[in-house]
């Protein structure tokens, strides 16, 4: 048993001794949220930027007219996304393209990163949308329907990272594909390792707060509370529909989310649990 536990002990100092720097964004994605966070750009730079890499760029269109653009003419270049959707949702797009890309040869390493990409999204869709439908009754300036899509995507950020840099050492043959040495790790680091990548990429802090607080019993502080709730309410509410989990006001699962359903001024759980159902199938 002691040996056991020294081996996983070397494997977890292995995995979190790895560079921060694992490539789990697009550089082009990170240096337009650095431009756009400046507010001095102008759109022909920010046009060049993103098409440097022409596959990134094609991946942006693509969500462009997915996440965006339903109903309306499609949008059909860089410039034309840019100025239709404005800044914040143009960096939400490089972000999205950059993770929705995260591939491995690593058949269960795979595996992991295609759900992550499928959890993060729908989380980041469901996130916008819930800010959007109480905005229409508080003008409250916490509420920005972009801000809550990033931080959606970001949430699950710390498992990406972990992931990819298991692949990395799966890769050399420095780790062992264990399922369960997998499932242990994320469960329990990715919290901590989630705000480390955030903050060595000089990501605004309100996503890595954010991700400090998504599983925090404490989560409500004052600042930022319609965001977090968002968030947390819309991972919960997409995890029990992926384990056909129904909701109704005696089960257990509804009082999980209790919290964030009053706070958000929402009566109905089953309002939400239907959008999320719906993007999801």
């Amino acid at each position: 048993m002691t040996e056991f536990m020294g081996q996983n002990n070397e494997r977890l100092n292995q995995l979190l001794s790895q560079p921060i720097d694992v490539p789990v964004f697009h550089e082009v994605a990170l240096r337009l949220l650095q431009m756009m966070n400046g507010h001095s750009y102008r759109i022909e730079e920010a046009i060049k930027l993103v098409n440097e890499d022409t596959a990134l760029a094609a991946e942006m269109l693509k969500h462009a007219n997915t996440s965006y653009n339903s109903g309306k003419s499609p949008i059909t270049t860089i410039k034309n996304a840019i100025v239709r959707l404005g800044s914040q949702q143009i960096v939400n797009l490089a972000f999205t393209a950059s993770m929705a890309n995260n591939i491995s040869s690593n058949p269960i390493i795979n595996t992991h990163l295609k759900n992550l990409w499928y959890h993060s999204h729908a989380v980041a869709i469901t996130s916008s949308w819930l800010i959007l439908q109480i905005g229409h009754d508080n003008n409250d300036a916490d509420l920005n329907a972009d801000e809550a899509y990033l931080a959606g995507l970001l949430h699950i950020i710390g498992k990406l990272y972990l992931l990819k840099s298991m692949d990395c050492l799966f890769a050399s043959g420095k780790l062992q594909n264990e399922l369960s040495f997998i499932d242990e790790i994320i469960k329990e680091h990715n919290i901590q390792q989630g705000i480390r990548v955030i903050q060595y990429w000089n990501i605004p802090e309100i996503y890595s707060n954010s991700v400090a607080r998504h599983i925090d019993d404490n989560w409500k502080c004052g600042t930022n509370d319609y965001l977090v709730a968002a968030v947390r309410l819309s991972c919960k509410i997409h995890n029990y529909v992926r384990q056909g989990i129904v909701l109704t006001e005696t089960c257990e699962a509804f009082d999980q989310v209790k919290d964030e359903l009053s706070l958000l001024k929402l009566n109905d759980v089953n309002y939400v649990y239907n959008f999320v159902k719906m993007i999801s199938d």
